[in-house]
């Protein structure tokens, strides 16, 4: 009599449609998974596991549907072939999983699927060797009888398993770091599926006389099995797992919505499922792209900011091996200059005998040079102190007054003699004897001013130069300020004049030494003060006005 798919589906128990539903989610999890790397061999030799796992589930669902039938016989057959497939494909996953790169020769897989072939073999012409079904006669179901040989079945699956096993622990013992740590989850996994599988599907039949109560054990212990692989390999080849719980999500939506077609009442609402299923995959494939480029940008700059720190880290240590270097060249070089300042000094004197009018000439030459450098040599000394944090300050009371008044007496003549005009205010308002004292370090505040002076001079070919001393209205603090007819800032020169190496536009065609250090260390060294310093002007062409702010010292 035959037996119709519908007989056969009714017979399913609930246990047969969980190994179904089981197998097909891990065949879902491996397709998502062979999804993210379709070229990795462990993904694809996986996927390739979870198609037999879904084979196996079938074929267990085929059995018991056929209990109790004519096709009793086919069931058990089927179950058993498929059963033997899972091992060597299990071995297959495993061993690609520890040598990734190790290529599998095709003689090795033909090896290894051999046995398989001859055991299907066996069971497809002598069943009753290995397994059999006979029917009971008091009812409708059939009973299991093992053959003689079934122990070489039970021993072959249980061979494949061991094999594997020693194929992780080999590899779990030959690794380090992240990876051993994955190896060693799935050895863990691995044993303990193993145990549950060998108990349940090949050791309970025989101990129970061939009930099949247990079956699904074997296949529950393998979706585990499945479910913890695929966390293993999603978790040490660092994919993201929203993406992956993202694709897993909207597949079983999708297998949700497909199989709701089937189930349609009729053609309307049929095409509407249909339209449905359709615009949930259209929407899903663009949240899933969305998420994807979401974590593609995420990727991107989280290995552009490692690749900024790492080039940050790098640039502190070269600066660092600069400022070292500019220290130990400044102090060696600014010995002999000193030397040749003072020797250039004294033969300018007369110390050393008159000098006739030509040598005067070339010495006073030699002793602006020497001048020039020994400053250039102190700004780099300058810098390489302030950025190691070794300037030393030594503050005490300074008279802001006497201080612009000396400077203002010893670079007057360099104004005078590029005909310029050179003035000097001091404000004192209506009061008489107003102190202009401030608390600092007097060697340094005077490099400010005289470096603020220096530069008036040197930018302005013509015109004046005037110093401003002044108090605020409340006394709190002292303003300096030197304004000059120059050469002028634009707004972007503005921006960046108190930067390191940093000069206003067109100021090579005025004067052609500077380093663009001294207002840079003009600032630092205000910046200690803890005051201000800040430079105005009305363009290019329009002269500048630099500003020292200080606090005055209190009560006086």
């Amino acid at each position: 009599m035959p037996v119709s798919f519908f007989e056969l589906i009714n017979n399913v128990s609930v246990d047969g449609w969980i190994v179904v539903g089981a197998s097909l989610f891990s065949l879902l999890l491996a397709w998502i998974i062979f999804w993210q790397d379709t070229k990795k061999r462990s993904s694809i030799f996986f996927l390739a596991l979870a198609v037999m796992t879904v084979v196996w589930g079938a074929s267990y669902a085929f059995f018991e549907g056929s209990i109790g039938t004519p096709l009793a016989q086919m069931g058990v057959t089927a179950l058993y072939a498929s059963a033997a497939a899972v091992p060597v494909f299990l071995f297959l996953f495993l061993y690609v999983f520890s040598f990734e790169q190790k290529k599998i020769h095709p003689v090795f897989i033909a090896l290894f699927f051999a046995p398989y072939l001859l055991i299907t073999w066996v069971l497809l012409t002598s069943p009753q060797v290995i397994v059999t079904s006979a029917p009971i006669s008091s009812n409708l179901s059939h009973k299991i009888i093992f053959g003689e040989l079934f122990w070489v079945y039970a021993l072959y699956i249980i061979a494949f398993l061991i094999v594997a096993l020693i194929v992780i622990v080999k590899k779990y013992r030959e690794s380090a770091g992240i990876f051993k740590v994955a190896m060693r989850e799935l050895a863990l996994a691995t044993a303990a599926a193993y145990v549950l599988a060998i108990l349940t599907s090949l050791l309970s039949p025989i101990f129970f006389g061939g009930s099949h109560d247990l079956f699904w054990g074997g296949h529950v212990s393998v979706a585990l099995l499945m479910f913890a692989s695929a966390f293993i390999i999603t978790k040490y080849n660092f994919w993201n797992t929203k993406v992956i719980m993202t694709e897993l999500f909207i597949s079983g939506i999708v297998l949700i919505l497909i199989a709701e077609i089937f189930f349609a009442s009729s053609f309307a609402d049929l095409l509407l499922k249909t339209a449905i299923t359709v615009l949930v995959v259209v929407s899903a494939s663009f949240l899933d792209g969305s998420v994807k480029r979401e974590i593609e940008s995420k990727e991107k700059i989280t290995r552009l900011l490692f690749d900024i720190n790492l080039i940050s880290h790098r640039l502190k240590t070269l600066d660092k091996k600069k400022s070292d270097f500019l220290s130990v060249t400044s102090h060696h070089l600014r010995d002999p200059l000193t030397v040749v300042r003072g020797y250039s000094s004294m033969l300018l004197e007369g110390s050393l005998g008159e000098l006739s009018a030509s040598a005067r000439e070339a010495v006073e030459k030699i002793f602006d040079s020497s001048g020039r450098l020994l400053a250039m040599i102190s700004d780099f000394l300058n810098i390489s102190n302030i950025e190691s944090g070794n300037m030393k300050y030594v503050f005490r009371d300074v008279d802001a007054k006497k201080l612009v008044l000396d400077l203002a007496e010893e670079m007057r003549p360099t104004a005078l003699h590029q005909d310029l005009i050179f003035d000097v205010i001091i404000d004192e308002g209506i009061e008489q004897g107003v102190s202009f004292v401030t608390v600092g370090d007097e060697g340094k505040l005077r490099q400010v001013v005289s470096n603020l002076i220096d530069n008036a001079i040197k930018y302005t070919p013509k015109g004046e130069v005037s110093l401003l001393l002044s108090k605020s209205p409340d006394k709190k603090n002292i303003l300096f300020s030197v304004s000059d007819t120059g050469i002028g800032m634009s707004e972007e020169t503005k921006e960046k004049i108190f930067k390191k190496f940093s000069r206003a536009e067109g100021v090579s065609k005025v004067y052609t030494e500077g380093t663009g250090l001294g207002l840079y260390v003009a600032k630092e060294v205000i910046k200690k003060h803890e005051g201000r310093i800040w430079g105005e002007s009305k363009g290019e062409g329009h002269g500048s006005t630099f500003y020292v702010e200080l606090d005055a010292k209190v009560g006086i």
